[in-house]
């Protein structure tokens, strides 16, 4: 019983010292018992507070790096931009087109002259996505053998579609889209 009385009168004196902001100096036993009791929560609260701001901390980094770092799919499709030139895209697909629709309204003359050029470069975009995005070397092989009576063609994988049609007039036109 005496003890439960001696720590009650601690704990009141303690809560007096931290109302007034007064420590008996003449009395460092005291003076040490309050720094003890006192300090104690506020280090526990200090690390509580530490660990959520270094919790909030990690979720922002990871909220970042997901918003500003592009998914494969968009960067590959950056990279076929930078390789064919152009490409035909929305949210989850972009296409690439042997002879671009744009094209049709072109000069004869010029359409001529730059078509080869362009088909070698959507050719090798082609093949660039299909390595990137997971399809086989046959797919490719595939999509050079297609012919108008064949129809839309497609293949699969576990993350992404490809799909393509060939028309003499329209050339090979190859869709890439996320599942």
């Amino acid at each position: 019983m005496k003890k439960l009385l001696a720590l009650l009168n601690k704990q009141s004196k303690t809560a007096q010292t931290e109302e007034n902001h007064v420590e008996d100096v003449n009395n460092p036993t005291e003076t040490e018992n309050n720094a003890e009791i006192v300090g104690m929560p506020q280090k526990k609260l200090s690390k509580k507070k530490l660990g959520v701001i270094g919790a909030i901390a990690v979720i922002v980094a990871i909220v970042i790096v997901v918003l500003l770092i592009p998914s494969k799919f968009d960067r590959v499709k950056s990279q076929c931009v930078h390789i064919a030139g152009s490409v035909s895209s929305g949210k989850n697909y972009f296409m690439l087109e042997t002879i671009p629709d744009t094209w049709d309204n072109m000069d004869p003359t010029i359409r001529a002259l730059m078509l080869p050029s362009h088909q070698e470069d959507v050719l090798e975009a082609v093949q660039y996505a299909n390595k990137e995005l997971g399809f086989s070397g046959s797919v490719y092989s595939d999509m050079l053998n297609t012919t108008a009576l064949m129809g839309r063609q497609v293949e699969e994988n576990n993350k992404y579609k490809v799909s393509w049609t060939y028309h003499p007039n329209d050339g090979l036109t190859v869709t890439y889209t996320k599942k």
